[in-house]
């Protein structure tokens, strides 16, 4: 095994998570440490099993050009909570949450004119020792004092998009 390249490597996990005949797999960032030319064959390769096989996957990834290319529908995550959940296409055409934006604008696009990169400001909370209220509210450009104190609800903003963000937007 330790001679397999990164892709031979990561189509013997997909062979043995597959030899159970699962009905739900977790693909727990699949394409890291592959270079670009392979990470599209797996994930190719991932796409095809699924359908094939009509099984459901759950995809984690900081990879966002991975999701947008395997997932229909995206949940986002920040310090352990969900924030925003929606279809992809929605979710990539009007992100709500204020971390959603920033991530976006982190990663670079191929589609229209070059931008700079955004990464999001601050660091990232203690997880021992969150913050009392919404965890992203230290790093938010939009904060405000509720922010602070009470952790936002998960409610349905639009239909099929959930949102946890005092803004409401």
């Amino acid at each position: 095994p330790h001679e397999y390249s990164g892709g031979m490597r990561q189509r013997a996990i997909i062979a043995m998570a597959l030899a159970c005949d699962p009905k739900f797999i977790i693909a727990d960032e699949p394409t890291t440490a592959l270079d670009v030319i392979v990470q599209d064959e797996i994930i190719d390769e991932i796409k095809n099993i699924q359908k094939k096989l009509n099984m459901i996957m759950m995809y984690i990834s900081h990879d966002i050009s991975v999701i947008a290319e395997t997932c229909d529908k995206i949940g986002v995550m920040y310090a352990g909570n969900f924030i925003e959940y929606a279809d992809t296409l929605a979710l990539f055409d009007n992100p709500l949450h204020p971390y959603t934006k920033a991530l976006m604008s982190s990663f670079p696009s191929i589609e229209g004119p070059k931008k700079k990169l955004n990464p999001v400001p601050g660091e990232p909370p203690n997880l021992l020792n969150p913050p009392k209220g919404c965890r992203f509210y230290p790093r938010c450009s939009y904060a405000q004092n509720i922010c602070r104190n009470e952790r936002p609800e998960f409610v349905e903003i639009e239909s099929n998009h959930f949102l946890a963000c005092h803004r409401g937007i």
